[in-house]
């Protein structure tokens, strides 16, 4: 069920689609239904704010960012922790230089006691944890540091009965800095990102990484041997995505994710799911 702006209450999506008044929509269904309607909304005449990950692999990601050029609507993964401010304070410090020579990279978004029965783990729509928390922390030192290439990648998995990852380590090298990412529903719940150079570190204080929302927030940095905590008002990034997405369908110049970010996001994932085969 979904609800127009004017407080239809629509049972299909071809309702939806088809009603002129809406100009926009927000996909959150489970990850393998993400582009097919993704595809129709946008060849439909609707923007396109759709939940993570974008497709279920890097040839998905392309076939939509075909079709928003096509149709010449907008379409953005809704990444919503990259629109914290703490989040873009972060990218540009690592990115200022100011930590020197990047020496390592570490992420991790765990947690424990999922239910079985959560669709997240069920395989015939998309389930597992890389899908799941891989485009917060995993994906985290790409962004970082602005997208250069990925080398040597090492991948661990533990897998679930039902035949998924619940528990992925991704380590490769992202311009030859060494990043080491975690996630995880079967660890205790961990949320860190820890950015080293040669003149300094930052991390986010807490263990909020990437969830930080409606609470607020701390970035501990120290930059040759001066120690300072930036903090952070609460504030909710979700309604700061979904502001920026309406700005931009407007015509209003604000940052939005670029979808070629979205598909250097897949593009790791590929390479990920290819290392770790399958269940035995």
């Amino acid at each position: 069920m979904t609800i127009s702006p004017k407080g239809l209450i629509y049972t299909d999506y071809d309702q939806l689609l088809a009603d002129p008044n809406v100009d926009g929509v927000y996909i959150s269904l489970p990850n393998a239904f993400h582009l097919p309607l993704a595809n129709r909304a946008m060849r439909a005449g609707k923007h396109v704010l759709c939940e993570k990950p974008l497709g279920m692999n890097a040839a998905e990601v392309r076939e939509a960012m075909a079709v928003s050029k096509e149709t010449g609507k907008i379409l953005i993964e809704a990444s919503w922790n990259r629109w914290h401010p703490r989040t873009k304070r972060i990218q540009e410090i690592v990115q200022s230089g100011k930590l020197g020579k990047l020496t390592r990279i570490r992420t991790a978004f765990t947690y424990d006691g999922l239910d079985q029965s959560n669709i997240r783990l069920d395989p015939t729509i998309g389930g597992g944890i890389l899908y799941d928390l891989g485009p917060y922390s995993t994906v985290a030192p790409l962004w970082l540091t602005g997208f250069p290439e990925v080398t040597e990648m090492e991948v661990q998995t533990v897998w679930h009965p039902g035949g998924v990852d619940e528990t992925t380590r991704v380590n490769y090298k992202v311009g030859g800095v060494p990043a080491e990412t975690v996630t995880s529903a079967n660890i205790p719940v961990s949320l860190w990102m820890i950015v080293e150079g040669t003149k300094g570190s930052v991390r986010t204080g807490g263990s909020d990484s990437f969830v930080s929302l409606n609470n607020p927030s701390t970035l501990e940095i120290e930059i040759q041997g001066k120690k300072k905590v930036e903090r952070f008002d609460a504030c909710d990034p979700y309604q700061l995505m979904a502001d920026a997405f309406v700005r931009h369908v407007r015509g209003k110049k604000d940052w939005v994710m670029p979808l070629e970010e979205s598909l250097r996001f897949a593009e790791l994932f590929d390479a990920a799911f290819a290392l770790m085969g399958k269940p035995n």
